[in-house]
């Protein structure tokens, strides 16, 4: 089966295998140590695999995360599981991060303390979900990966 869309002024055929729909349910393999959720992240999977699962396809930037370096230091998953948290590293990380797309990582990565990975993955996959087509909106533009739709 063939899927076209029209975005802007292209019309892209694609094959239903190439749509990037949003799973049933989130591995918490794809929640970063900082609280962002890889599947929100228009690298993920282009060619970027999530922090957590390999460096492989990852941008030089996110290569020379300061989070990550500490994270991999420490040996500890979530950056909100730290004694030291919120460390002055994670709160310059979430300023960037809530200037550039309006994303505040520090009460993400405060989430996972207080909810827990799990239920933090299902409230995660309602909020990034796209209403229209069960794609994925990427924190960077708000839109949906696949039909451009805005949240």
């Amino acid at each position: 089966m063939t899927i076209i869309i029209k975005l802007n002024k292209y019309i892209v055929f694609l094959s239903e295998c190439e749509i990037m729909k949003m799973p049933e349910s989130l591995d918490s393999k794809l929640l970063a140590p900082c609280g962002i959720n890889c599947i929100s992240c228009e690298k993920y999977q282009n060619p970027c695999g999530g922090c957590l699962i390999s460096n492989d396809g990852k941008s030089k930037a996110s290569l020379k995360c300061k989070i990550k370096t500490c994270f991999d230091s420490k040996n500890f998953m979530y950056c909100g599981r730290c004694s030291e948290f919120p460390c002055p590293l994670m709160k310059k990380h979430s300023k960037k991060y809530v200037k550039r797309h309006d994303l505040n990582t520090l009460d993400s990565a405060k989430r996972i303390k207080t909810t827990g990975t799990g239920r933090m993955m299902s409230q995660d996959r309602e909020k990034w979900l796209c209403d229209e087509c069960g794609g994925v909106i990427k924190f960077q533009t708000k839109e949906c990966s696949e039909c451009g739709a805005k949240k």
